[in-house]
């Protein structure tokens, strides 16, 4: 900070000898429908637009993975649709899908996880009395 009365006096000068500009906002309104409060200038080049080249990327990326690790998921929301042909039609393509998988090895993940999840279903507090039903399932069944 400047204390001494010559640096603000020296500070003084030089925003004497400084120009303002004062250039106009965009609209009437001011600061409030602007993203800076600093006008900048158009960059030299052109900035590139990567934004949507990366999200559709990612969409892609992650709809893939899905597609191949989640055949279990796409079979059971055939078996929810209502019965007609094309979605008899969709749940024969989604049991072909979920065997292939299968077949493959990538259901593998899932299925270790729900066995497991389904078997702490059984598991109780000292005293307490058994669960009515032994709840591990190895149904192949939607949802079992």
């Amino acid at each position: 900070m400047a204390n001494e009365p010559e640096q603000i006096d020296s500070a003084r000068e030089e925003i004497d000898r400084v120009p303002v500009e004062s250039a106009p906002l965009p609209d009437a309104l001011g600061l409030t429908h602007t993203s800076s409060p600093v006008d900048l200038p158009e960059p030299a080049v052109p900035l590139p637009h990567d934004g949507l080249k990366w999200t559709t990327t990612v969409i892609v990326v992650a709809c893939a993975f899905l597609l191949l690790f989640n055949a279990h998921a796409l079979r059971g929301w055939a078996y929810e649709r209502t019965p007609n042909d094309t979605s008899a039609k969709f749940v024969a393509a989604s049991e072909t899908w979920y065997d292939l998988t299968a077949r493959i090895g990538l259901n593998k993940p899932v299925e270790v996880l729900h066995h497991w999840w389904r078997g702490n279903m059984n598991l109780r507090f000292p005293g307490q009395a058994p669960a009515p039903v032994d709840v591990r399932l190895d149904s192949d069944e939607p949802g079992g």
